[in-house]
């Protein structure tokens, strides 16, 4: 009889290191992936949306071919109201995860070094390049 819930008699360190492995490597290079290729596809969208026709721009007279800067600033990714949030979560998560299993993989802390760097200057990156400036609100107090 034979329950593949069981583990074997050294225990199931070895599959929780596969796994944590797994979930430290390529789970985070996937969603490093997508996190630069959403923004792009976003600014794609918004070229699209955005486009002006060839004779509206013949109409100024200093502008020939290329856009106007204020054009090209429209064309970025709105930043939404909560755009930091889910990079901050991600920190978090990869902390916990580090935090609770180092045991298990012990290679974790090194690769969330890497991932981290790496990430830091892809959201660097991605925040300049990729997205309008922010609008400021005004508000009552700050939030406390």
């Amino acid at each position: 009889y034979y329950r593949q819930e069981e583990c074997g008699p050294g225990g199931c360190l070895t599959e929780l290191c596969i796994q944590l492995s797994i979930i430290m490597i390529g789970k985070q290079a996937m969603n490093s992936l997508l996190e630069m290729l959403f923004p792009l596809f976003y600014k794609w969208m918004n070229t699209v949306k955005v486009h002006m026709k060839p004779n509206e721009l013949n109409r100024h007279k200093k502008v020939s071919r290329r856009y106007l800067p204020w054009v090209r600033d429209f064309k970025l990714v709105e930043w939404g109201p909560r755009s930091l949030f889910p990079e901050y979560l991600e920190m978090v998560l990869q902390y916990g995860f580090v935090t609770i299993f180092v045991a298990a993989f012990p290679l974790a802390p090194f690769f969330a070094l890497l991932n981290n760097v790496f990430e830091m200057r892809l959201d660097a990156k991605k925040l300049l390049t990729m997205y309008r400036r922010p609008v400021g609100q005004r508000v009552r107090d700050i939030g406390i």
